[in-house]
């Protein structure tokens, strides 16, 4: 498996993957730590900055890993599948060890991009000054939340864009789950449609919420409160995940090369 990394390491270290990757992290950090903390709100963002960005994230999350992660499974299926290579591939080792090398390989790139945003994110907290003291234990829990979805949606990615050799059907599939994901996040009335959805988990697993926000009172009276954690959904996300790296796995080997 060691040797199967390596090779695709040096089969895409010319396609920029990890620099992608980084790329894309960091407009999403740029978009999540921007704020008027010097304007009317400053006071109250300072003061509960910690609490904020858990409570905004999961929302910037549900855009930014979903396209990290088609990004990076697509060009990584897309050097198989120029000139023939999964064909020659798949007739010198066995298709499901292929499948397992370039879905480890393709994930630490995308689970090392969430890790590296989550860590800024507190690193930009401590050094703006956000009132009170890092929840860590809080922060860690976030990170699990972020983490899980994630690794959901790149299975599917993947699958999708080492199956299909057209990579417009792994870009439509991702933007349509995308949309879909964020307009569940808009309809916490109806909780069971983001739960349907990995795409949707991301809002799922949100335990932070803003109460006491009006549009004439503005942050005067606002709060952020921890909320119930989803723990039965955080489980079938869990066995969701492994049917879908079986699902993907079984339905690889079987693709004709």
């Amino acid at each position: 498996m060691i040797r199967l990394m390596r090779c695709e390491f040096y089969k895409t270290r010319r396609r920029y993957l990890v620099l992608t990757a980084l790329a894309i992290t960091a407009v999403g950090l740029v978009w999540a730590t921007y704020g008027d903390y010097d304007g009317p709100s400053g006071a109250f963002l300072l003061e509960n900055g910690w609490m904020s960005f858990l409570y905004q994230l999961p929302l910037l999350n549900a855009i930014f890993y979903p396209l990290l992660s088609m990004v990076i499974a697509s060009r990584l299926a897309d050097v198989e599948h120029k000139g023939g290579a999964l064909k020659q591939l798949c007739a010198m080792e066995e298709k499901g060890r292929l499948y397992d090398a370039k879905l480890l390989y393709g994930l630490a790139i995308v689970l090392l991009s969430v890790i590296l945003g989550w860590a800024g994110l507190i690193v930009f907290g401590l050094f703006r000054g956000f009132g009170g003291t890092l929840p860590m234990g809080l922060y860690l829990l976030f990170l699990l939340f972020t983490l899980l979805p994630t690794i959901a949606v790149y299975l599917i990615q993947h699958t999708i864009s080492l199956c299909v050799k057209n990579q417009a059907v792994a870009f439509f599939t991702g933007i349509i789950g995308t949309f879909a994901g964020l307009f569940s996040m808009f309809l916490p009335q109806f909780p069971l449609l983001r739960r349907c959805l990995p795409w949707g988990y991301y809002g799922t697993l949100q335990f932070v919420g803003l109460f006491g926000w009006t549009k004439e009172t503005r942050y005067d009276q606002a709060y952020f409160a921890i909320m119930e954690m989803d723990w039965p959904f955080f489980c079938v996300l869990v066995i969701a995940s492994v049917l879908l790296y079986l699902a993907g796995r079984w339905l690889f080997c079987r693709k004709e090369c």
